[in-house]
């Protein structure tokens, strides 16, 4: 039982490591084509300057759901905090903090590095007004909804074969490795434990049985039954007692 397990822990540990290869292999292929759908310099809804105001059209639905839109600028020591507004029929847009995922972007070590300053929820498909109140530093409106679908458009093959890859491969692995140790832990030998007791004698057993009637009496007046003892016979005392008893038989016929 032990070998089938070990058997299906390694077929099953090797596909996921293919898995995992091939979405490598595919999001290697991937990111070099998406780049471009990534960097917010290159792919955005609009840039609005310091001090400065954009009209832009922007949709409230996407086929995920609610669609979110970024307002990212480059990031430097000391930039001042943002002071930004997006507006519809001279009413603010809804907006949240940036998230946890809401990463940094930096496509190269010599592109800049771009961050989410904030997020806007439009209630409303429409055309909107982005301000820039800051009194320095651009902003960059990105659709990260709009993004993904092109990258999508243009790599379908590497990006399905990238998500089948990671959403199956690291299953089959914790699958494989919960296999493997369930496995080595039966192929492991068992300790036997061997206690021998040693057999008693009919003596033993008899003194064991009579131990109070051994207390009560004095040792050794009465043998046991079964002793292993052998109480050597004294021929020499025997021999007088006969020669005893036949001189006496003599003399009590001699005096009739």
């Amino acid at each position: 039982m032990s070998r089938d397990v070990m058997g299906w822990a390694k077929t099953i540990s090797a596909i996921s490591f293919f898995l995992l290869l091939m979405a490598t292999l595919a999001w290697s292929s991937a990111s070099e084509q998406s780049e471009k759908y990534l960097d917010p310099a290159q792919f955005n809804e609009a840039v609005v300057g310091p001090g400065e105001s954009v009209s832009v059209n922007l949709s409230s639905t996407s086929i995920v759901g609610q669609r979110e839109y970024l307002v990212m600028r480059i990031v430097e020591d000391g930039s001042p905090a943002p002071d930004v507004r997006l507006i519809i029929d001279s009413k603010d847009c809804e907006w949240n903090e940036p998230g946890f995922l809401h990463v940094d972007r930096q496509i190269d070590t010599d592109s800049p590095n771009f961050r989410t300053v904030r997020v806007f929820v439009p209630e409303s498909s429409g055309t909107y007004t982005l301000y820039n109140d800051a009194e320095e530093g651009e902003l960059w409106l990105v659709d990260d909804i709009k993004s993904q679908t092109k990258m999508l458009e243009d790599s379908p093959l590497s990006i399905l074969v990238m998500v089948a890859g990671c959403c199956m491969g690291g299953p089959f692995g914790i699958v494989g490795l919960v296999l493997a140790i369930i496995g080595w832990r039966r192929k492991k030998p068992s300790v036997e434990v061997n206690i021998q007791t040693p057999m008693m004698t009919t003596d033993e057993i008899y003194k064991s049985l009579h131990r109070e009637q051994y207390l009560e009496n004095d040792e050794g007046l009465v043998p046991g039954p079964f002793t292993d003892v052998e109480e050597e016979l004294d021929l020499e005392n025997i021999s007088e007692l006969e020669d005893q008893e036949e001189r006496g038989s003599w003399e009590n016929w001699d005096n009739g």
